[in-house]
């Protein structure tokens, strides 16, 4: 079972080429379940739908955030969520709410339950508040107290010496805030991308790594974040 995270950027930057770029980088790693955040949908567009389409999955799209955005030439009302691509049918679906500042808005969870040979797993796609400082570290950390009993994938704006993430236990890891493209001035190196397996069950990590971090010809990444695999086996 192969399992990746990645936020998606919504439209900024040159959204169509992202598009492909993204489901090129996503389709050599062959993934059973893709967790997105940020996932655009406004003007027609769909970020989850497209990536579905060219990977042959299924999307379980849950919108949030919903604003009004550049997209194109004009402003567009859409919205940024979350969104979980597999390969078969989920079990169950579902969505909610979580604590917010109002300096950021909404913020959800979305879990969805599998059946992958005969063997259960729980995920949750989770993308954290984005602030900074003492009040962020409280909210962030309501936000993954509420989750914590299911299995966890996302983009939780922090990094692993943080101590809102301190009930995961989570390794140091390479970092997967890298930026628009090549010499960018963005804080690249933070790891606050993360997939993690919360409970055994039946299953038992096998290996984890970095994805979709090489740019294009030009220099552009498909997104300003990595992506982050996690490759699980059955438990014995």
């Amino acid at each position: 079972m192969r399992i990746v995270t990645l936020n998606t950027w919504k439209c900024e930057g040159l959204y169509a080429r992202r598009l492909v770029l993204m489901a090129e980088g996503l389709r050599e790693l062959c993934a059973d379940v893709i967790c997105l955040h940020e996932c655009f949908a406004g003007g027609g567009a769909s970020t989850a739908a497209s990536l579905a389409e060219a990977l042959g999955m299924r999307a379980y799209a849950a919108p949030a955030r919903r604003k009004l955005r550049t997209y194109g030439a004009g402003r567009v009302m859409s919205t940024s969520g979350l969104a979980i691509l597999v390969c078969n049918p989920a079990i169950s679906v579902d969505v909610c709410a979580l604590d917010t500042d109002a300096r950021d808005g909404q913020r959800i969870a979305q879990r969805l339950d599998l059946d992958h040979k005969g063997v259960g797993l729980r995920i949750l796609n989770l993308h954290l508040t984005h602030l900074t400082g003492p009040a962020a570290d409280g909210v962030r950390t309501a936000q993954l107290g509420a989750a914590m009993d299911w299995a966890l994938a996302g983009d939780l704006n922090a990094t692993a010496a943080d101590q809102a993430l301190a009930p995961l236990r989570l390794a140091p890891s390479p970092g997967t805030f890298q930026g628009p493209r090549i010499g960018a001035s963005s804080p690249a190196g933070m790891a606050i991308d993360h997939c993690v397996l919360v409970r055994q069950g039946g299953w038992r990590l096998a290996a984890t790594g970095r994805a979709l971090d090489r740019p294009d010809d030009d220099g552009w990444f498909p997104s300003d974040h990595a992506a982050v695999v996690l490759d699980l086996i059955r438990a014995q």
